[in-house]
């Protein structure tokens, strides 16, 4: 049974109009030796919004009725905010799902049970607004956190790496004989689609801009990509002629290039050691390359393929529920 304390009178609503420069300031601060080229655009972000548009934002939003991601709570001491927690409505991607973010407390004020109140209070929001699930990532090198969001009820749903292109030398193609790397055929789609769907399950495209019906080889996709310039390249690996894996390249956000890799655990390594040498080739930015791949898996391949683990995080999910939850009023 999960029970959530009562919420502490220093755990306020977001001001947009007024918080946010501190917020991006906490958050910097939390995150400056972890932080990713992602979360560099989103501190970014905040600040742009902040000196820039503060003025244009209406007064007492909430996360349900505004396109802005940076609601959430934050914890105040002497007018400072020293701890900061982000709540994200997933909206179209998962109906009733959450996700929480930017879960920050300052150096000097850590220890005191002050994230865990605020990830409290987050789910008490998403439980106030009939939402049914709360998801989060968290550094598999973050222990403490990890388990005080076990002790909230937080289940680990998957495990998973980012990979991004970052060679220590010149990498020399030497391509087996057998092995094909090709623009992807027509006809390989539907396998293609079998080994996504297990690669990267929906439970999971909550946080991952992959785009499933826009890989498909059909006239009305390559149209609207001529339409709007968008980028898109996928290629095919065979063996002996037999299939063994495809990579779709998509431009996946403002940092990175998602290589959207699909194969067999059978064929992997040979599929990654082939194919990123050559799409390393083809691009002009070899340098956003990045793929989302299950953690443990192909880690000596991926590196002989000039590719280096930015990140490992665990993807944690807490079921909202009337009957195991009590309040303490």
């Amino acid at each position: 049974m999960t029970v959530l304390s009562t919420p502490t009178s220093r755990i306020r609503a977001i001001r947009l109009r007024e918080d946010l420069k501190q917020i991006a300031d906490l958050i910097e601060l939390c995150f400056l030796d972890n932080i990713d080229p992602e979360g560099q655009e989103y501190i970014r972000h905040i600040r742009q919004t902040a000196n820039n548009f503060s003025g244009l934002i209406l007064e007492n939003t909430t996360p349900e009725n505004s396109t802005l991601p940076f609601h959430g709570y934050v914890w105040v001491e002497n007018d400072k905010i020293i701890g900061n927690i982000t709540l994200i409505p997933l909206r179209s991607k998962e109906k009733g799902g959450y996700f929480v973010a930017n879960v920050a407390v300052h150096p000097n004020f850590r220890g005191r049970g002050i994230g865990k109140q605020l990830t409290e209070r987050a789910i008490r929001h998403v439980r106030e607004h009939q939402g049914k699930h709360v998801y989060l990532q968290v550094r598999e090198d973050n222990e403490i956190a990890i388990q005080i969001y076990r002790n909230l009820g937080f289940d680990e749903i998957s495990r998973r790496t980012m990979w991004v292109y970052r060679p220590s030398s010149r990498l020399v193609e030497n391509i087996p004989s057998a092995i094909k790397v090709a623009g992807r055929e027509k006809e390989d789609w539907s396998q293609q689609r079998v080994w996504l769907d297990a690669m990267y399950p929906r439970e999971l495209h909550w946080n991952l801009p992959i785009r499933l019906d826009k890989m498909e080889p059909t006239f009305s996709n390559w149209l609207t990509r001529l339409m709007f310039a968008e980028f898109q390249r996928s290629w095919s690996v065979r063996k002996d002629s037999k299939l063994i894996g495809a990579v779709t390249l998509d431009h996946g956000s403002e940092t990175h290039d998602y290589c959207w890799l699909a194969t067999s655990p059978i064929w992997e390594d040979e599929v990654i050691r082939n194919v990123f040498p050559v799409i390393a080739r083809k691009v002009l930015f070899p340098k956003r390359l990045a793929v989302n791949y299950p953690a443990g898996r192909a880690r000596a391949s991926f590196e002989a393929a000039g590719m280096r683990e930015l990140n490992t995080l665990l993807w944690m999910k807490h079921k909202i529920s009337l009957l195991n939850e009590s309040i303490i009023v």
